[in-house]
């Protein structure tokens, strides 16, 4: 007896095998799906010496690495930004917007929503992935006391509340600012710092012992000492930026004053040595006098902390000095 296997079967497992490829080639592919878009942005906040303040506002993206607190790089461009002035601060006048490069945006204060609303002008004048726009304006006081928040927001269309609006990676630009109780003196600190900073005035912290500088040091100095402490909800990460010192003087040349500084982290001091290990209040402290940011013989900039701005406002009555420190988180003294 002949023992013949059917083909039937065969035949139709080929036949199901030939339409479940079928299927799989015609279905969609998922690997093939358009990624979702990123829109992401930072923002911080510098000035607080003459009365004039600048938001950066930058497109994440570019060369790696990301800007600090940059997730990812954008993959559209942006087109328009809008800056809540907080009270104390309103009016703003004398707004201007324009990139690194030169081109000038469409800025303008709206008094009726208290912000400052910012545009391309055209679509090809977008923020590109890892360029910045600067926004500069004046407000009537410097320092109103306690801490402001410039809230910022960006689109990726040309109008403000438009399509595609943008992410916040940093925290939103703040100010703190306040006086000394003798009046003498303000100090304002601008970043994209989150949480409270508190600023009092007041201590012996000194830099006389310094070979080169001590001498200069002594006879010109901050009035005040200036205490900053972060609040216990200052998130790390998110660090006070520039803190600027104002206080009259007459007739003083601004280059000759120093800045005796206070950190819980090493830094290297004017004179190029290291800083004196200082205890104050039971904890130790590195202490020396700062040096400029710029360096002119490298041309390069000194890392923080370092004094950014110093010079003579003649505009005020007395004249005033003006001192602007470039600083890492947590550095609580200076004068």
């Amino acid at each position: 007896m002949s023992l013949l296997r059917p083909k039937l079967p065969r035949l139709a497992f080929v036949a199901m095998s030939l339409i479940l490829m079928g299927a799989l080639v015609a279905a969609p592919s998922v690997s093939g799906a358009k990624p979702a878009s990123v829109k992401q942005f930072i923002a911080s906040l510098s000035g607080g010496g003459t009365g004039s303040l600048t938001v950066t506002v930058t497109n994440c993206g570019g060369p790696m690495p990301l800007p600090d607190d940059c997730t990812a790089s954008s993959t559209i461009a942006l087109g328009a930004v809008q800056i809540t002035v907080p009270a104390g601060f309103q009016p703003a006048t004398s707004v201007s917007a324009r990139t690194p490069s030169g081109t000038i945006w469409n800025a303008s204060y709206n008094g009726v929503t208290k912000t400052i609303d910012v545009i391309a002008p055209g679509g090809s004048n977008k923020l590109n992935p890892g360029q910045s726009l600067l926004v500069t304006f004046n407000v009537p006081t410097i320092c109103p006391g306690g801490t402001k928040e410039f809230t910022t927001k960006a689109w990726g269309s040309n109008s403000i509340s438009g399509t595609d609006p943008f992410e916040i990676k940093s925290s939103q630009p703040t100010l703190t600012c306040a006086t000394s109780p003798d009046g003498q003196q303000t100090e304002t600190i601008t970043g994209d710092f989150q949480g409270t900073l508190n600023v009092t005035f007041g201590g012996d912290l000194s830099c006389s012992f310094d070979p080169t500088f001590g001498l200069q040091w002594s006879n010109f100095n901050l009035p005040n000492q200036v205490n900053i402490i972060p609040g216990a909800d200052f998130v790390a990460g998110h660090d006070p930026k520039i803190s600027t010192s104002r206080f009259p003087t007459e007739g003083s040349d601004s280059s000759l004053y120093l800045i005796c500084y206070a950190s819980p982290t090493t830094f290297t001091t004017r004179g190029g040595t290291a800083p004196q290990v200082v205890n104050i209040g039971g904890t130790n402290f590195f202490v020396g006098i700062l040096p400029n940011c710029y360096d002119p013989i490298s041309g390069l900039t000194r890392p923080e902390p370092c004094v950014s701005e110093q010079f003579l406002d003649v505009t005020t009555t007395p004249d005033q000095i003006v001192i602007s420190v470039r600083m890492p988180p947590g550095d609580p003294f200076k004068k």
